[in-house]
Parts: C-alpha cells; structure tokens; sequence
C-alpha cells in the first residue's frame, strides 16, 4: 500500500499548489474583425514584440488593434501584411482567444519570465550514474529510465516512468521532470504544482524553486541572488543555475549580468553551452548582440569569442554578422573585419551562396577602419573565388573604387592566408584583454561589497 499512497500525496500536493500560483499581473483583451480572416501570433518577448499576420485586411486589423489603445503595446506598426505590436515589457506573452463566435487578442504581462518556445528551454541531462539514481541509458530504475526517455525526447515514455519514481529514491528529479513536461504541453500551472510537490531540499529542491519563481516572479526583486545562489552545487546543477541566471536576467534587463552568467556556464567544470544547451545559449547570446544600445555590448563580444564551436553547427553565420555588427557599432570596424575574416574559409565550405555577401561585409569593415591593405586582400580573395564579374553592385562599386591605388607591394606580398591568421591573432589578443577587463571588474566590484558590508 505504500507505493499508492505516496502517488496519491504528491499528485494532491501538486493539484493543491496549482490555484494559489497567480502568473500574470496584467491581461489586455482587445477584440478583433472578423473581416481579417484566419490570423496566426507569434510573439517575441525579448524584443517586446508580437506579430499578427491575417490572412485579409491587415490595415484594417492594425486600425482596429490602434484604435483599442493597448498599453502593455502602446505602437501599432504595419510591415507588408503583418502587423506589428511594439510593447513596454519583456516580461510578455499573447494568446488568440475564441469567445462567442468572437476573436480576441489578449496581451498578458506576466509576473515572471517567458517560458514559451524552445529558445527558453533549458534541458540539462541529470545522468542516473552520476546521481546514483540507476544504471546508464536506457536505465535499471523507473527514475533513470524516465530520464534516458527524457534526453531522447520520448515524454510520454518518461512521463510514466518518472510517475513509477515519485514513490522511490530520486523522487525530486521525477516530480521535477514531470513539471518540465507539463511546460512543454504548454500547462504551466501543472507544472507550478509538480515544482512545488518537489520540495525544497537539496539540489533538485533548489533548482525546482527556481522553477517556480521563474513562472510566479516571486522572488525576482531583491531576493534573486539568494534564490540563484549556484554555490555548493553539484554539476550539471552549477551550470544549469548558471544558465538559468543568464536567461533571468536577460529578461529583466541586466544584460552585463546575463552574460558574465553566460560565460560562467561556459567556464563551468561541466561545460555549458554544448550538447543539450548549445541552442539555447546561442540564441540566447544572439538576441543580446542585436540588441541596440551598449547595453551588455562587451560582454556579449566577450562571450561570443569564448563559446565552444563558435564557427560551426546552429546560428554559427548569424552570430559572427550580428558581432561584427555589434563590434563597429562599437567603434571597432577592424575588429569587426578580423571576425568576419577569421571565419571566411567556414563560409566558403558552406556554400559560394553565401561568400559574396560576407565578402562585402567584410571589406566595407576594414575600410571604415582605414585598413586599406586588409581590405584589398580580401577583395582579391573574392575576386579569385567568385570570379570578377560577380562583384557587382553599387556597394562592390564603391568599395572596388576605394581600394583603388595605395600600397599595391604591400597588398601583394600579404596573402589571404595570411590576413585570416592575422585576424585570428588580433581576435585572441583582443580576448584576452576583454578577459583581463572583466577580471579587473569583478575584482573591484567584490572590493566594493566587501568594503560596503563592513563595519
């Protein structure tokens, strides 16, 4: 009778805790015509941004959204046939809802921090020999079991081993786990009662009230260093705090402090930002890089130049565009050049499809630099890869027209091989001294407390 009756505790405990988890602490209902046909959401909560896109009459759906007067997305814009809704918050979420034949846009600003879409999963394997829960893949125990089916993304299967384990060792992990499949059925209220049924002791108690605070914001104000404290934890739980402090913070804004976070997790003993949390931590450092404004700018770079495989596998084009462009935007167009040129011979593995473009770029780089010679190297790189006449167009024009002239011996005797291993050379000293930078900032900040708290 044991095994029944403890099933029975934790899932009324879980059931219990779902009602007093209020989520959202503003919600905007604002109808919408039917004359738009079939519209389809998508929001993007980091940019402050959801976008409609109707089938029909999206001008008179932006009318009708603008007239309505939102204030959690006070902008109504228009681009081609979507319409645009510019918001005040990160901290958002939106949903089409049905009601009487009726359809409604409704805006929710929530009391923690988006949880949607893959870009916000953080999924950390808590592999069953290291926590003495079990055998290795495919596991001896209803808890490794469930885990293994987890990593392999068979949730029903994990669902029902995990419920198996909630009455034996490795509980925690399995209420936790039955939490994160509860979010990934778009239930978060489910998963608020699982978080909570998993208690607070230990590891997995810590990391499941993270969770919690993460969908209610409860402890978002003052007491988030104590809640996201990753000292005395195990791996992967020190790097899964750590990961979940930069997602944290980067919704609240602390962007310098989502990526020092970033760059611990990378760092870490475990090794963040590969395997199971590579797309995460890149789409996470992306959205910061095109961020406009200074705001995390060095550290993002910093954190750029340090990720694993930073040249190969998801988002590895976008991501040295969108740091290049952070870089000049910065000021730095040779450093820009140097991280474009570093990665030219990657690009053109991938495909001549994508050279020409990031050619360009990477000239334009080293020109707004006044670094001539660079520039015609790369631009006689091009031509020999693409052919002369594929360097057309007023952007080619112009930069063909500056690079005109100079120091044509010098031009010549650096080759491209040369260029990219410089680039690669300034890449790793200008690493070193955004590393010996933090070093310094840290340093003096912990200064600063210390001298704050003493007496």
């Amino acid at each position: 009778m044991f095994v029944p009756v403890v099933l029975l505790v934790l899932a009324a405990e879980a059931a219990e805790a779902t009602p007093r988890l209020p989520m959202v602490e503003t919600v905007e209902r604002i109808p919408l015509q039917r004359s738009s046909g079939t519209v389809t959401l998508t929001a993007y909560p980091f940019s402050k941004r959801i976008e409609l896109r109707p089938t029909r009459d999206s001008a008179g759906l932006a009318s009708k959204i603008a007239a309505a007067g939102s204030r959690l997305c006070p902008h109504t814009l228009m681009d081609r046939n979507t319409v645009i809704l510019q918001c005040v918050t990160r901290r958002l979420d939106g949903t089409l809802a049905s009601d009487k034949g009726n359809l409604f846009l409704e805006i929710y600003e929530l009391r923690g921090v988006p949880w949607r879409g893959e870009e916000n999963r953080i999924d950390v394997f808590y592999s069953p020999i290291d926590f003495r829960f079990g055998d290795g893949c495919p596991g001896n125990t209803p808890v490794a079991r469930g885990e293994c089916a987890y990593r392999a993304g068979q949730y029903t299967v994990a669902a029902v081993e995990f419920r198996r384990a909630l009455a034996a060792e490795g509980r925690r992990v399995a209420a936790i786990r039955l939490g994160d499949i509860a979010l990934r059925d778009q239930d978060p209220m489910v998963a608020a009662g699982w978080y909570q049924a998993a208690g607070r002791m230990g590891g997995f108690g810590r990391l499941a009230a993270v969770r919690l605070c993460e969908l209610s914001g409860t402890c978002l104000g003052k007491s988030r260093p104590y809640f996201f404290d990753n000292s005395a934890l195990a791996e992967p739980l020190h790097t899964e705090m750590l990961l979940r402090t930069a997602r944290v913070e980067a919704y609240l804004g602390e962007l310098p402090q989502a990526m020092l976070a970033l760059r611990q997790a990378i760092d870490a003993a475990h090794g963040g930002c590969d395997g199971s949390t590579l797309l995460f931590c890149r789409q996470l450092l992306l959205k910061v890089l095109e961020e406009p404004g200074k705001n995390g700018a060095v550290e993002a770079l910093e954190t750029y130049l340090a990720l694993p495989g930073r040249l190969e596998g998801p988002l590895a084009f976008t991501l040295v565009h969108a740091a290049a462009q952070k870089a000049a935007w910065l000021g730095a167009p040779v450093f820009a050049g140097n991280l474009m040129a570093a990665s030219a011979n990657v690009v053109e593995a991938a495909g001549q499809g994508l050279l020409g473009d990031f050619l360009l770029r990477t000239v334009e780089f080293y020109l707004a630099g006044g670094d001539r010679t660079r520039a015609r190297v790369i631009g006689e790189f091009a031509e020999t890869r693409l052919g002369r006449d594929r360097l057309i167009g007023s952007r080619w024009n112009a930069v063909l027209k500056e690079m005109e002239g100079g120091d044509d011996e010098l031009a010549s005797a650096v080759g491209t091989r040369m260029v990219i291993g410089e680039a690669t050379r300034d890449l790793t000293l200008a690493y070193t001294a955004l590393a010996r930078a933090t070093s310094a900032r840290l340093s003096a900040e912990a200064a600063n407390d210390e001298s704050a708290e003493a007496p």
